[in-house]
């Protein structure tokens, strides 16, 4: 992975910003190899070599769509696991798939510890509880961190039996094209292309990489700023002297922008450390910025069944024909 395979990964979305919503990097589907030809001064021919290229290395095979949970009326927490090795992080991986309510796990080593982030939601305040009392039991210390709220910008559309025929149909088929989301929907083109836009813009579903893609080799920055310091303002400073890192906006660690009080983060290649400290040590100088811890992801997996279950209770009556 170079510095032009960097670049293309980040411009998968429309406007070189990474987000992660549930840890979880957000591409948009309707970015064409042609658009991010022209902000990396490739040809276009070139950008979609680059790109089998990278599915080849299994670091892009494929997407998956993934619902807002506020489609359903709940809400995400994330909670912390302990974890001491390798062997420990795959049991708990195994064990969170009969946890109701779990849709992402990952593992993360940084400067401090290591440790297993799990994303669930729920609908009440008792769901929650008792969903994080049974992670406890998976714990390997019997320790959970949390849960707290993680927020994700709230669906502003409510689906009508087509959207939710369409979302059934985007769940299965992530990565095909409109024409054959069409068919596979029975709706007409026309009418697919306009509320796959708006189920989009609305947040009602947004795509990341499939969980079979390999980790990507890269470093997660996390900025801790000093006491009084603007989030905005420091954000903006860092971008634009950014090189070779992606700054990730303030809706992409679980705070409302409103509150933006997270820590600023981006991404960094790890095969580079030379580059990746010069970025700490850039990114240190910056006013504002107290301090820069590194994190790496080990490895994550994604849980469906909630979202799978919520949504088949939807489709008997976006079945019929329209």
């Amino acid at each position: 992975m170079d510095a032009t395979d960097f670049a293309i990964y980040r411009h998968l979305s429309p406007d070189g910003l990474v987000r992660f919503w549930a840890s979880r990097r957000l591409v948009d589907p309707r970015v064409s190899a042609r658009a991010i030809a022209d902000r990396v001064g490739l040809s276009e021919a070139g950008v979609r070599v680059r790109l089998r290229s990278l599915k080849d290395q299994g670091l892009l095979r494929g997407t998956e769509v993934r619902l807002n949970p506020s489609l359903f009326g709940a809400t995400t927490v994330m909670a912390e696991v302990p974890i001491r090795s390798p062997r420990e992080s795959e049991r708990l991986f195994r064990d969170l798939a009969v946890l109701d309510g779990v849709v992402f796990a990952r593992d993360i080593l940084d400067e401090e510890d290591r440790k297993v982030c799990v994303y669930y939601v729920s609908d009440n305040p008792g769901a929650t509880a008792r969903r994080t009392a049974l992670l406890r039991r998976f714990s390997p210390t019997g320790e959970v961190r949390g849960p707290t709220p993680y927020w994700i910008p709230p669906s502003t559309r409510t689906p009508t039996a087509l959207d939710w025929r369409l979302l059934s149909v985007l769940r299965r088929h992530p990565d095909e094209t409109l024409g054959r989301i069409a068919g596979e929907s029975r709706i007409s083109l026309k009418t697919t292309a306009r509320r796959f836009d708006a189920l989009l813009d609305s947040h009602a579903c947004w795509w990341s990489h499939s969980s079979d893609s390999e980790e990507w080799p890269l470093a997660l920055l996390q900025l801790s700023l000093q006491p009084g310091a603007d989030f905005a303002g420091v954000s903006a400073q860092v971008t634009r002297q950014a090189e070779s890192w992606l700054p990730v906006a303030a809706d992409g660690f679980g705070s409302a922008p409103e509150r933006a009080d997270r820590p600023v983060a981006g991404l960094v290649p790890v095969g580079r450390p030379a580059a990746l400290e010069r970025v700490v040590r850039q990114t240190l100088e910056v006013e504002g910025v107290a301090n820069v811890r590194r994190t790496f992801g080990l490895g994550s997996v994604t849980y469906p069944q909630w979202v799978d279950e919520h949504l088949s209770s939807q489709l008997p009556s976006a079945l019929q024909d329209p």
